[in-house]
């Protein structure tokens, strides 16, 4: 089974001037183009945060407008950078938890998928509380088979200080949860716009490439704020259910859409 993964699009109102390094909503669009392309469709997108810029209604408006020319479902997640109630609204058929916040829990190509939201509302760090690792504990146990975790932050330091200082506020919680409630083979993040790799619990968390700028890598610890703007693109994972009988094994693909190259067959000198 094959899911693709779209992250920190950050869409922009088309009406206003606001220009923000790249040209957001154009890359998202030519992402969309190549998804669409794939050789084997991917069974949905899993959109994992900051889909929009700010938050109001016409960003909302024109992610829903982009989104409408993808030929899979998406499966959205809140990131530190949009509204859960417009998101909720722009997103009707996904199946939200009856709660605050706007996870939820369903199946696709019979793996069990869950969306967390780990956003504090008007701040850019995480936070899993009481209520939220409540619900993920019961969402990972009433699961049928291995189960895939998606959440805008990642649950891990990236070793980028300045990204890494918002904090995650609960991530013992989260841990806790992991450990005590079998079941999660994966999780996925965004946030920070390159792929990284790392783990909690013992189990592989990956960041998603990111379609607009992305974050610039500097461990110094008193690196300031860079971005650089690498080409972009969005993840493909490939799920094999069959292959172990305790969870799924899997691979991830990172397909870049602004290269300027197509593949070719190689030739013998």
């Amino acid at each position: 089974m094959l899911l693709a993964q779209l992250s920190d699009t950050h869409v922009l109102d088309p009406a206003s001037d606001e220009h923000r390094y790249v040209d957001n909503n154009g890359r998202l669009a030519q992402a969309i183009d190549a998804l669409n392309a794939e050789a084997v469709a991917p069974e949905a997108v899993l959109a994992t945060g900051d889909l929009v810029n700010s938050g109001p209604q016409p960003e909302y408006e024109a992610l829903v407008s982009l989104f409408s020319e993808l030929a899979l479902p998406v499966l959205p997640i809140p990131g530190n950078h949009d509204d859960r109630d417009r998101l909720r609204a722009a997103f009707p058929q996904t199946p939200w938890a009856d709660a605050d916040h706007a996870s939820w829990a369903t199946t696709v190509g019979g793996l069990d998928i869950i969306g967390l939201d780990s956003i504090i509302p008007g701040k850019a760090g995480a936070e899993i509380d009481q209520p939220r690792a409540e619900w993920l504990a019961s969402a990972i146990d009433a699961a049928n088979g291995p189960v895939l975790l998606t959440l805008h932050h990642p649950p891990f330091r990236s070793g980028i200080e300045w990204m890494d200082a918002s904090g995650f506020l609960g991530l013992d919680l989260l841990n806790d949860v992991l450990e005590q409630h079998s079941g999660v083979c994966r999780i996925l993040c965004g946030h920070l716009h390159r792929p990284i790799t790392s783990a909690i619990a013992g189990i592989p968390a990956q960041v998603g490439i990111s379609t607009v700028q992305h974050i610039g890598l500097d461990f110094r610890s008193d690196a300031s704020v860079t971005l650089i703007n690498d080409p972009p693109g969005f993840t493909l994972h490939q799920f094999d259910l069959q292959a172990d009988p305790s969870g799924a094994t899997w691979s991830s693909h990172i397909r870049f859409t602004d290269t300027g190259e197509s593949p070719y067959a190689p030739t013998r000198a």
